[in-house]
């Protein structure tokens, strides 16, 4: 098993305001996290660094998880507990008003992922040369396709499309998701909307076919994004699970 995160500022912005990273624990149970933090003064990039911190912290310092009920219990009360620090934060200081944040996460235990999001970041399976995106965005545009008041294809280019109705922070309800997946002899991606607004599906699944190292795809996938704009920050991180090249 291999893994690598890495996060890069694009070619627009003037701060990074993602943050990613895969951590293992003494039983190799690994932890991805991508976040994508929104608000000025720097105040996106203050709310996703204390979220990934709150998670990173909180898996180191915590036994192994003994069952999946353990888990999601777990990821579920970080998420909230999360949530609650971010909106303490924003009140304490003026110019953090406003600032929130999305995540992807997931956990590998026992050759199962487990994963969850608020928002738009995203998280990609690739197993046998197919690659199926696994989360669905918490967007405006989404919950309109939802209740059929436009079509998929009316979705794409929306102007709307990246109103988030749930982020970490935000003065919205949170219903992060939980998926479950067998992930033997799989890669995973976990990206923010600065990957896949900027490289299509086929794309993203040629590079994560390579025969390469796991860094490389990263590196190569962020590469790609910034050489069709990088409009936004770029955040990325894989678990590869198949056998090794």
């Amino acid at each position: 098993m291999n893994y690598y995160a890495l996060t890069d500022i694009g070619k627009v912005r003037n701060k990074n305001q993602d943050q990613a990273t895969v951590i293992a624990n003494v039983k190799d149970q690994v932890i991805a996290i991508v976040c994508d933090g929104m608000g000025g003064h720097r105040a996106g990039e203050i709310a996703s660094r204390v979220v990934m911190d709150q998670f990173v912290n909180c898996f180191d310092s915590i036994p192994p998880f003994d069952n999946v009920d353990e888990l999601k219990k777990w990821v579920n009360e970080t998420i909230y507990e999360a949530d609650a620090i971010v909106k303490r934060m924003a009140k304490q200081n003026v110019e953090h008003h406003g600032m929130g944040t999305t995540i992807v996460v997931a956990i590998l235990m026992d050759n199962v992922i487990y994963i969850s999001h608020v928002g738009d970041s995203r998280a990609y399976v690739l197993k046998n040369d197919q690659l199926m995106q696994l989360t669905k965005d918490h967007t405006l545009v989404n919950a309109l396709v939802d209740r059929g008041a436009i079509s998929e294809e009316e979705a794409v280019n929306h102007s709307q499309k990246n109103v988030l109705t749930q982020a970490i922070g935000a003065d919205t309800e949170l219903t992060p998701s939980f998926i479950e997946l067998e992930f033997a002899d799989s890669l995973l991606l976990l990206c923010s909307d600065g990957l896949y607004n900027c490289l299509n599906d086929e794309i993203i699944k040629e590079i994560l076919k390579k025969n390469i190292k796991v860094s490389q795809k990263v590196t190569e996938l962020i590469d790609r994004a910034n050489e069709n704009g990088g409009r936004d920050n770029i955040g990325v991180a894989i678990i590869d699970n198949r056998e090794e090249k």
